[in-house]
């Protein structure tokens, strides 16, 4: 067994200060990271930079892929080099560069994640993305992949990571399963280090999950005009599918229907405006005219799950979601009974360290102990590599029921910025700036001086009449030889009478 490390797919194991390598491998969005020391002297040149690739092997198996983040570099105290620092973090952080917004209806949530890929990532792919679950809808807007896969997992509570290779894992929480098991007998774990910890703080057996709004049923109704200085209408409810008939007296005529302050009356005979709940036309109506609309209402989602037996045991325990994203009253049914599958009843955590390899996140791990008195199916939430000599590294889990890691992304979801749905009235508009190089040319040509003689005859006209100009102020110019008048001066040829 040996330890690789590869900076831009060159093995630089040799340049790597040993001791100071460790990853630590992270389930969904947590990234996995990795850190080490470089140091550079004499012959040992290489520099690691921001966005460098980065690999790590244990083995034959690869345990990290990502990029280097930030290298701190210091002078060596007493020595001749540089010693770097250097950062890493997985391919969540390439992979979450743009943000998704877009609306997904009636889609599987393979075809979902397949789409969000394609279009919003290069280089990743879903070989192990397994989920056909319909979503009637969902509205991701400007949010990173990683929440777009949260979000996912979140209604048929799943767990999801990138792995190395930039592959994308969406699967059921129990269907990958440890290389190993735990034992008081099995001798492949630092006997001592395995703890086992029972927690009931976090038991619901009463889930009410309060969404978004979903498109209801056709509704239908008419407005009359009462005087002749309105213009602008209330609707009974926020509309989609709006249509709008207007009758002046010869009957019900259809209107152009179009989006209160982003189109114009120029193209439209009514603008709406879906948050108001107003409709409204450039001029007046009439007294006694008539409005017809018709549309679909928008509804709140709503819905509410219980798990009798835990009822039983434990007596009612609610528990209030919110979470505007859910817009159809299945996918609320979902959560609410995914809810109670995780929290029912009270979870099992557990930690221990080992010198066995094989073990990734996501796997599940069967402990059993007679003398801790338990046996449990748990999940490897994280797990840290430490180098034990400059060829092995030593293995710490951290183990979850699927109840605390759900528990773990809820709270992680109640601390991220909170996530605005798109609505009807709203517009993306998408501005690029296109920088070019440009090259200019400037081409200058020299003449030779050439030496140009040449002879100027200069005449001068003179008139001659012996009498006295007429004396004016000044400023005047003569208008020719005849005029008489010249500007003068009061000290001398003028004076004041």
């Amino acid at each position: 067994m040996s330890v690789i490390v590869k900076i831009n797919t060159v093995d630089q194991s040799d340049l790597i200060e040993w001791e100071t390598l460790s990853v630590v491998q992270n389930l969904t969005n947590l990234v996995d990271t990795a850190s080490f020391a470089i140091r550079k002297y004499g012959a040992r040149t290489l520099v690691p930079a921001y966005d460098d690739d980065v690999e790590v092997w244990d083995g034959s198996v690869q345990i990290f892929g990502g990029k280097i983040l930030k290298v701190e570099g210091e002078v060596e105290s007493g020595g001749p080099g540089v010693k770097y620092l250097v950062h890493c973090t997985d391919h969540i952080y390439e992979m979450d560069k743009e943000l998704v917004s877009k609306i997904y209806t009636s889609e599987t949530i393979e075809d979902i994640i397949a789409d969000i890929i394609s279009n919003y990532t290069s280089g990743f792919t879903v070989a192990n993305v397994s989920s056909t679950f319909i979503v009637d809808r969902i509205v991701f807007n400007q949010v990173t992949i990683s929440e777009c896969l949260r979000r996912l997992a979140d209604i048929v509570q799943y767990n999801w990571y990138v792995d190395s290779a930039k592959d994308v894992h969406f699967f059921s929480k129990f269907v990958n399963s440890a290389p190993y098991n735990l034992t008081d007998t099995s001798g492949n774990f630092v006997y001592k280090s395995l703890k086992r910890i029972t927690d009931g703080t976090q038991v619901v057996n009463r889930a009410v999950v309060r969404g978004g709004e979903y498109d209801g049923d056709a509704y239908e109704d008419t407005i009359t005009v009462v005087g002749s200085d309105t213009k602008s209408f209330k609707l009974p409810y926020r509309f989609s599918n709006l249509g709008i008939e207007l009758d002046t007296g010869g009957g019900f005529a259809a209107q152009t229907v179009g989006v209160d302050f982003v189109d114009s009356f120029s193209s439209y005979d009514v603008l709406h405006n879906v948050n108001a709940q107003t409709i409204k036309w450039n001029a007046a109506l009439s007294a006694g005219d008539l409005i017809k609309f018709s549309g679909n209402p928008k509804t709140r989602v709503l819905a509410v799950s219980e798990d009798p037996a835990s009822i039983a045991a434990y007596g009612t325990i609610e528990k209030l979601i919110r979470d505007d994203s859910i817009e159809s009253n299945e996918i609320a049914r979902s959560r609410a009974s995914a809810e109670l599958y995780a929290y029912a009843n009270a979870i099992v955590d557990a930690k221990f360290q080992t010198y066995n390899s094989g073990l990734l996140v996501g796997m599940v791990i069967n402990v059993q102990s007679t003398r801790r008195d338990s046996d449990d199916d748990l999940l490897i939430k994280t797990l840290t590599f430490s180098m034990l000599d400059p060829n092995t590294f030593g293995y710490s889990a951290i183990l979850v029921s699927t109840k605390r890691n759900g528990l773990i992304e809820i709270l992680r979801s109640l601390l991220a910025p909170r996530v605005r749905d798109t609505d009807e009235s709203e517009v993306a508009e998408a501005i690029f700036t296109d920088t070019v190089g440009a090259a200019i040319t400037e081409l200058n040509q020299l003449i030779t001086p050439e030496a140009d003689d040449a002879t100027l005859a200069v005449a001068e006209d003179e008139l001659v009449t012996g009498t006295e100009p007429d004396w004016v102020l000044s400023p005047y110019t003569p208008t020719g030889m005849a005029d008489t008048k010249r500007t003068g001066r009061l000290d001398r040829s003028m004076k004041l009478i």
